[in-house]
């Protein structure tokens, strides 16, 4: 059997916690409803180009899958950091390429430092992991 991971309070926080994310969910819906075209326009755009360059950035170290190796022969660690300097230009590129120009502001210009640190990061990771499982 089974022993029971917390008491009643544990499981009325899980349901109000649970009631609070719909009605959230629920008052985005409803204020992205009573907004004007343009504006909702704007947020949709803005959603499915930053859901695009997600997409993007996480493939894009995928394909060094099939040069890792003759990176790896290379023996130097100037073509590791040459390939992910390339990656996160990309990354860059297709970002620039998706928001039609530069941020706009200094919160446009943080979060799009962040995002394209998370992404460098990612490549990062993602080259190491291929590298080690074509045994370098």
């Amino acid at each position: 059997m089974e022993a029971p991971r917390g008491g009643i309070l544990s499981r009325l926080a899980e349901k109000a916690l649970g009631w609070v994310v719909l009605g959230l969910l629920i008052a985005l819906g409803v204020a992205i409803w009573q907004m004007g075209p343009d504006r909702r326009m704007a947020i949709w755009n803005a959603t499915w180009r930053t859901a695009l360059w997600i997409a993007i950035a996480a493939a894009v170290p995928w394909i060094t899958r099939f040069f890792v190796k003759r990176i790896l022969e290379i023996g130097s660690n100037w073509a590791g950091v040459v390939l992910l300097a390339a990656l996160t230009l990309v990354d860059a590129v297709a970002g620039l390429i998706l928001l039609r120009g530069w941020p706009a502001g200094g919160w446009g210009w943080l979060a799009a430092l962040a995002a394209l640190a998370l992404a460098g990061t990612y490549n990062y990771l993602v080259t190491e992991y291929l590298s080690e499982q074509t045994g370098g």
